[in-house]
C-alpha cells in the first residue's frame, strides 16, 4: 500500500519514513488543508482536512474526477472548534490515471487553494 500525506506546503510524509508526532508537530498544529492519500490496487482513499468554505466539497470532487478517479463514496463530517471539514473520499483508480500519489496530493493542495 502507498501512501502520502501533505503534511504542510511543501513536506509529504512517505508510509515508513516517520509520523507527525516523530517531527514534533501534530495534526491541530499544522497549517489547513491537510491531505493524506493511500492506494491499495487500484483504489484510492482520501482524507482531507479544510477549512469550511462554500464550494470546497464540489471543488474537491470535481478535482478528483478531472484526476481520472470515479468516487465511488464520500463522507463528510464537521470537526473542531473552528468547525473545519474533515472529508473521507474512496474512489477507484480509470484506466486514463496516471498520476504518483504525491502528484496526486499537489493536485488537491492546488485546486483547495483556488476555492475562495
Amino acid at each position: 500500500m502507498e501512501s502520502a500525506e501533505l503534511a504542510n506546503k511543501s513536506e509529504f510524509l512517505a508510509e515508513g519514513e516517520g509520523s507527525s508526532d516523530e517531527m514534533g508537530s501534530t495534526s491541530d498544529q499544522r497549517p489547513l488543508p491537510q491531505i493524506e492519500a493511500k492506494v491499495c490496487d487500484n483504489k484510492v482513499l482520501l482524507r482531507l482536512h479544510c477549512e469550511n468554505q462554500r464550494g470546497v466539497l464540489i471543488k474537491i470532487l470535481s478535482e478528483v474526477e478531472k484526476l481520472n478517479l470515479a468516487v465511488s463514496n464520500t463522507n463528510v463530517s464537521q470537526f473542531g472548534k473552528n468547525r473545519a471539514l474533515d472529508i473521507t473520499i474512496i474512489a477507484e483508480m480509470e484506466k486514463e490515471f496516471n498520476l504518483t500519489i504525491k502528484e496526486l496530493v499537489r493536485n488537491l493542495q492546488s485546486a483547495l487553494q483556488l476555492v475562495n
